[in-house]
């Protein structure tokens, strides 16, 4: 699998979300203090992602607001079949 690194702004995180982000791949999310892994089920317009979480207390549904936690985010972690991508949110 192929792995990349990349760094983007807080304003530039909604729209690389929305062009490349798919369905059906896996998301971990990491802001303040909080871990959220789980497979992507939508990306609403706005860049909104619902997401079914993994593990082993939890498999439940949650909507992740992008614009209100991008302030707090401290990596991104997005795996497709093709490549894995580590986002780190600068300001």
């Amino acid at each position: 699998m192929n792995k990349k690194h990349i760094v983007l702004k807080e304003d530039e995180l909604e729209d690389y979300i929305l062009k490349n982000f798919k369905e059906d791949a896996f998301l971990e999310i990491s802001y303040n203090r909080v871990f959220i892994p789980g497979k992507i089920l939508y990306i609403d317009d706005d860049a909104s992602i619902t997401l079914q979480l993994k593990g082993q207390l939890l498999n439940q549904r949650v909507d992740i607001d992008i614009s209100e936690v991008k302030k707090e985010l401290v990596e991104i972690i997005y795996t497709s079949d093709e490549e894995s991508v580590i986002i780190t949110i600068t300001n």
